[in-house]
This record gives C-alpha cells, sequence and structure tokens, in this order.
C-alpha cells in the first residue's frame, strides 16, 4: 500500500536538503486549524551561539537566471564569484527560540533575522525590527488562539538604512526523526522545517520599484546527546518571483542553491 501523508513529507524534507532539481513547494495558505508557526523540539528552546560555514553555492538552471531578469550575465557572474568567495569561511550570530504562552517553541525573528543581516554584511546595518500583522497572522488573531502578545508572528519588518525589509513566512512544514521508539518530537533526534518567504525590499525616496524575492529555507537540527551541542544545516532555494521574465521559463524550479553547516552551542547559563 501507499505510505502515510506523512511518510511523504518526511521523504520530501529530506529529498530537498540534497536534491537539485527542486521545484517550488505550495505557499501562500497557511491553514488556520494546524500550527500557527514552526513549532521546534523542546531542545531548541534558549539562546544559541552559531557558527554557520557555506559548504556549497550553485545555480542548477544556469547562470542567466541567477541574475534580475536574466539580462545582466556580468551581474550574475559577480554574484556567483562573491558567494563563492564565501566557501569554507565561518560566520558567527545569536540565535534564540522561545516558549510561546500555549507552550510551543518558536523562533523568536526579531532577534534572529537582524542577528544574520549583521553577520553577513559584517557590520551593523539594522537599524529595528518589529512584527507586522498579516491576515492569518496577526496580533489579535495569536491573542484569540491563546498565545501572548510578545509572542512572534509570522511577518517581520527590517529597517535598515536607506530601506525597509518585509519578510513574510508564506507557507511551512516540519518532520522529527525520534532516535528512540517513542515518536514524540521532544525524542526526535533530528528535526526538520521548510518556510516559504517572499521578502519585499523597498527604498523610500529612491524613484526604485519594491523589489519581491521568492525563497525557501530549510533546516536541519540533529540534537548530539552527549555534547549537548546541535549540529545543523541550512539550505536556501532561491526562486523567480512572477515579474520576472525569465519566471515561466524556470518552470517553478530553484535557480539558486545555497548550502550551509551550523555548530549550535548553547548559551544559556545552565
Amino acid at each position: 500500500g501507499l505510505p502515510p501523508p506523512a511518510a511523504w513529507a518526511e521523504e520530501s524534507l529530506e529529498r530537498r536538503l540534497s536534491g537539485i532539481r527542486l521545484d517550488k513547494l505550495p505557499s501562500g495558505f497557511i491553514a488556520p486549524w494546524g500550527p500557527s508557526d514552526i513549532w521546534y523540539p523542546a531542545w531548541m528552546e534558549g539562546r544559541w551561539h552559531v557558527r554557520a560555514t557555506l559548504t556549497n553555492y550553485s545555480a542548477p538552471l544556469g547562470l542567466r537566471y541567477v541574475s534580475n531578469g536574466g539580462s545582466d550575465l556580468k551581474m550574475a557572474k559577480r554574484t556567483l564569484r562573491e558567494q563563492r568567495r564565501r566557501l569554507g569561511v565561518p560566520v558567527e550570530y545569536s540565535l534564540r527560540y522561545v516558549r510561546s504562552k500555549r507552550g510551543n517553541v518558536v523562533e523568536d525573528r526579531l532577534t534572529n533575522l537582524p542577528a544574520r543581516i549583521n553577520a553577513y554584511a559584517n557590520r551593523t546595518v539594522v537599524k529595528r525590527a518589529e512584527y507586522a500583522d498579516v491576515p492569518g497572522s496577526s496580533l489579535e488573531e495569536n491573542e484569540k488562539r491563546g498565545d501572548g502578545p510578545e509572542d512572534p508572528l509570522l511577518t517581520t519588518s527590517i529597517y535598515v538604512k536607506g530601506g525597509v525589509q518585509k519578510i513574510f513566512v508564506t507557507g511551512f512544514q516540519t518532520e522529527a526523526k525520534p532516535s528512540s521508539g517513542d515518536s514524540g518530537i521532544n525524542a526526535g533526534d533530528i528535526f526538520r522545517a521548510s518556510a516559504s518567504t517572499r521578502t519585499l525590499f523597498a527604498a523610500p525616496g529612491t524613484g526604485m520599484n519594491p523589489i519581491a524575492v521568492d525563497e525557501e529555507v530549510l533546516t536541519e537540527y540533529q540534537r548530539l546527546l552527549e555534547s549537548g551541542k546541535v549540529a545543523g544545516r541550512v539550505r536556501l532555494l532561491g526562486f523567480l518571483n512572477p515579474n520576472d521574465p525569465l519566471f515561466f521559463e524556470a518552470g517553478n524550479r530553484a535557480v539558486t542553491i545555497a548550502d550551509y553547516d551550523l555548530e549550535l552551542s548553547s548559551t544559556d547559563m545552565s
């Protein structure tokens, strides 16, 4: 017989962390009866020091899909060169996962997004970050579900010098691989998550139109029971959005793939 749907999801997330021909996942609908955010295992709660190393950067459909509109191959080559120069160079930052009022462990995006952006810019570029209400994920809806006023929302506005980024989580899924007979997520040795995101970059006053970037963020965390550390992998899949002239040629497939290895050490006082 056919495997249960959970097995398909597990196979797809595991495959998405290593495959090359990858289609965009359906997004734009988050079921109101399911989880309201990515719920992480209990062992991820707290603050972590992260050492991330880029291990691979590729353009599976070819160079012309790397630059906006495919018209500027020189820019595409420069992007590829800049990314590949980062290969093997560790970048360090902090991450925080918090327990919501309902008892779920969720990502503290107001801490994590600026930390990553500043780390990769190699300087402080984020002035401030705040959550934004969107249909399906607002302060009011969070409170109706029993979450608190400080609990994370799915959409974050990041203010940087000269502009603002608005990062929307438009879909997500998770899977846990237990290390024992217990199938509960807290016993899971490996946890995987996928978040589909759309980022709008706007620079008011410059006359430039906002730029939209569609990405899928795949994360795998493996709990190392003896050391108390966590080994991680992050894969960023870049997709063209419908405004791009090459959108239909790309056929909904990932046009860039960036793979990172992560080492996480807890910085909470025990």
